[in-house]
């Protein structure tokens, strides 16, 4: 169901901006605090459309493996420890 909705959402968000390209043109590159814009829009634009893409490959039964979170503990565990002799200088 999330999909479904997220799913619209960013349809909906992609519509708006073929649809009011020239406005939102207009609009972003006036300068001083309108930078923000472009900014928030790409926000915006990633959250829905991760969150669509995310609950699509779950609703597909996909999900990330758990070997890799494995390799990564494994890495931790194997650092190895600084054994080399320091240089102290005497002042």
């Amino acid at each position: 169901m999330n999909s479904l909705l997220f799913g619209a959402v960013s349809i909906g968000l992609y519509a708006a901006v073929f649809k009011f390209a020239d406005p939102m043109v207009t609009l972003y590159s006036k300068g001083g605090a309108y930078c923000l814009l472009p900014v928030s829009t790409v926000f915006l634009f990633s959250y829905v459309h991760g969150n669509f893409a995310s609950n699509v490959w779950t609703a597909l039964g996909i999900e990330a493996s758990a070997s890799a979170e494995r390799k990564k503990d494994a890495k931790e565990a194997t650092k190895r420890k600084d054994t080399r002799s320091r240089a102290t200088v005497n002042a």
